[in-house]
């Protein structure tokens, strides 16, 4: 992860089919199965068997050696192409951000865009790190860094000045309509600044009250 305060997330593998037919994708994935990885029909009928989900599926199998675990992958239609659903462990209980990530980005380089020069399909990979600027708006992120730079770690907000700095960003968060998430902001404050589990899970807690309440409180005044 190259940007300072950013915290690792699992990435995501989009294939795009600019024609619009979207079994060329397919046809071209199987065609391109190379090294660990191998088309898995068998995982594909499983799946369609034991989901709801409408549209068509490919899952590929990969064999463990010394880089990385044997691990399955699903890919599931989209109207504009494919994209990876899951990727799971076939030995192991589960797998990290790191390892997760280092197997999907395996399965773009050595499958994904082989076939996609003559699939003449696009393929997308999304970044393994997001920051606040990612989800939150300059005026919401520098509020919070605010906050959480000048609180006690050990209080929370219950200090008068930081309660300020802490209800000056949950007014701002409000007002942005921004996609910060509680789940988000507690991995923030843990991860990135360095705040134990307990007090950020309650500031999130908080969080969410404050984002729903001010809603409530808009949403009477319409």
């Amino acid at each position: 992860m190259s940007e300072p305060n950013a915290i690792e997330v699992f990435q995501d593998l989009i294939l795009r089919a600019p024609a619009g037919d979207i079994s060329v994708i397919r046809s071209a994935l199987v065609g391109h199965v190379s090294g660990p990885w191998q088309h898995a029909p068998e995982a594909e009928k499983s799946l369609k068997r034991n989901t709801s989900l409408d549209g068509d599926v490919i899952a590929f199998q990969r064999a463990s050696d010394a880089v990385l675990p044997a691990a399955g992958l699903t890919l599931w239609s989209r109207p504009d192409g494919y994209e990876v659903s899951n990727i799971v462990p076939r030995e192991t209980g589960k797998l990290g951000y790191g390892t997760y990530n280092a197997l999907l980005r395996e399965f773009a380089d050595l499958i994904a865009r082989p076939a996609a020069i003559g699939g003449g399909f696009l393929v997308e990979v999304t970044s393994d790190s997001q920051s606040l600027q990612d989800v939150s708006s300059p005026d919401v992120a520098a509020a919070l860094r605010r906050f959480s730079g000048a609180a006690n770690k050990s209080t929370g907000a219950t200090h008068p000045a930081d309660r300020k700095r802490w209800m000056h960003f949950l007014i701002l968060a409000h007002q942005s309509g921004g996609a910060l998430s509680a789940d988000f902001l507690t991995r923030w404050l843990v991860e990135a600044e360095g705040w134990d589990d307990e007090s950020a899970h309650d500031l999130a807690i908080q969080y969410e009250f404050a984002q729903d309440l001010l809603q409530a409180y808009d949403d009477e005044r319409t």
